[in-house]
């Protein structure tokens, strides 16, 4: 069995072998008729020559040579991950009511903030939820018109794509207004 891979490999170099030299190539120079001297890898005449070139140095070294950087092209940026930007908005909450606040005398009429430490970029968007009930809000303020009674709120930050990023912690407050059958009763 031996025998018979050798002889395959022997056959495969000897086959091999003419393509070998083929690709080395020769390199012939020419003197044109005013004087200038040329170097081509292409046979000028069936009387040429090619040149007899010296071996080439080949020095190994273990030192990596800096990639050029990229020219006239901005660098790119690692993309910010979902996680990355909870951490960024973490602090995201709202402002306004306070937990457990009471209106009275607004004509039902309630203002809802919030803010992060960080700016929100333009392209994020703010979505409040007032009794279960979503309501897109922008400009860091939503006005709302409630009726009497105790009221839930919360909001979130989506980012361009609709993910959402973080959420606030819910805050419940109250609207009430002053009764015109109460001040009969008093007077």
């Amino acid at each position: 069995m031996k025998n018979g891979w050798i002889k395959s490999l022997v056959a495969m170099l000897l086959f091999l072998l003419p393509f070998a030299l083929f690709a080395q190539g020769q390199i012939y120079k020419v003197v044109d008729k005013d004087g200038n001297v040329i170097y081509t890898d292409q046979r000028p005449n069936a009387d040429a020559q090619p040149m007899d070139l010296p071996p080439l140095s080949v020095i190994q070294t273990d030192i990596q040579t800096p990639k050029a950087p990229a020219q006239d092209t901005p660098e790119a940026e690692e993309p910010v991950t979902t996680a990355d930007l909870r951490k960024q908005f973490s602090d995201f909450r709202i402002t306004r009511p306070v937990p457990e606040e009471t209106f009275w005398g607004t004509a039902n009429s309630v203002v809802v903030t919030w803010e992060s430490s960080q700016p929100i970029p333009p392209e994020f968007r703010v979505v409040v939820f007032v009794d279960g009930e979503s309501r897109p809000a922008s400009g860091g303020a939503l006005n709302l018109t409630l009726d009497r009674g105790a009221h839930k709120v919360f909001a979130e930050l989506l980012d361009q794509r609709n993910r959402r990023i973080v959420s606030t912690a819910p805050v419940t407050f109250y609207v009430q207004q002053h009764s015109v059958n109460r001040a009969r009763a008093r007077g």
